[in-house]
């Protein structure tokens, strides 16, 4: 097969030789680089949320173009962290091809899936600081604030499931976002690759472990502010928050959607390339 398509761009082959030695060279990186390039991506993903809620917070929108508005919204995220250079836990769900292919260990590959995940995780909850800190949530008279609570409430709502089957259909969009975008050659490419796929997958409502870890901490600050607890329960005539808190985040939203990223990126996109293309080699 050849190794460039005609349009230069890398065949689906190359793609997986290049997905095997990122994750290398992912897997070896020093633990302060991967931490710190951890908490980058936790970062540009939270702002990508709060772009999202910005998006989507005028009603008058409409249901369905506010859902594409924010899936626009929301690619600049994974934009971020694929041109500026981060580490996103999801997208290194990946490394489980050079895994395979035995060129890192089970220990390199879960040293880095635990630093990136909490890298990712302290980015998050540093945006999650600035932007309540900032007033962002007083916006269109508070209905920054009030859609921030409503996405926090919704994800925490659904059983655990639900919200792995989402974690596994999110993922798989994420990491095919992530797969195009190595083909590319230049950042218009990267850029494009990028955007239909996770378009599509905010759209939908699927569920991305690292977005959650913006959102819903966002929503649990708003929680306790008074403003916008009032003027959330008079707009949507919900009279109790008790299904929001730290318990349901971690047990309902949380770990299943993580487990579903896993499975959806690593075993349905990362494993089948691996066979596809590399698992002779082994």
């Amino acid at each position: 097969m050849e190794e460039r398509l005609n349009i230069d761009l890398l065949s689906p082959e190359a793609v997986t030789a290049k997905a095997e030695s990122l994750g290398v060279k992912k897997a070896k990186n020093t633990l302060r680089s991967t931490v710190m390039l951890g908490i980058l991506a936790g970062t540009f993903i939270a702002l990508a949320g709060e772009f999202y809620i910005i998006a989507t917070f005028d009603a008058r929108v409409g249901p369905s173009l506010a859902k594409l508005l924010g899936g626009l919204a929301f690619s600049l995220g994974l934009i971020l962290v694929v041109i500026a250079g981060a580490e996103l836990f999801t997208g290194n769900t990946l490394l489980i091809i050079a895994y395979m292919t035995r060129k890192i260990s089970l220990g390199l590959l879960l040293r880095n899936w635990i630093l990136v995940y909490f890298g990712n995780l302290l980015g998050s909850l540093f945006i999650v600081f600035l932007v309540y800190y900032s007033e962002q949530w007083r916006l269109g008279n508070l209905a920054f604030g009030i859609t921030g609570m409503q996405i926090a409430l919704a994800k925490v709502s659904n059983d655990f499931t639900t919200n792995l089957l989402r974690g596994i259909l999110a993922n798989m969009l994420v990491v095919l976002a992530i797969w195009l975008s190595y083909s590319g050659r230049s950042v218009t490419d990267k850029v494009l690759a990028i955007i239909f796929p996770i378009t599509a997958f905010v759209a939908s409502g699927f569920e991305h472990s690292i977005a959650n870890m913006f959102f819903i901490p966002f929503g649990l600050v708003l929680k306790e502010n008074e403003a916008v607890r009032q003027a959330f329960m008079a707009q949507t005539g919900i009279s109790s928050l008790d299904n929001l808190t730290l318990e349901s985040f971690l047990v309902n939203n949380l770990i299943p959607v993580t487990l579903g990223n896993i499975i959806g990126g690593g075993f349905l996109v990362g494993l089948v390339y691996w066979f596809v293309y590399l698992h002779k080699r082994v």
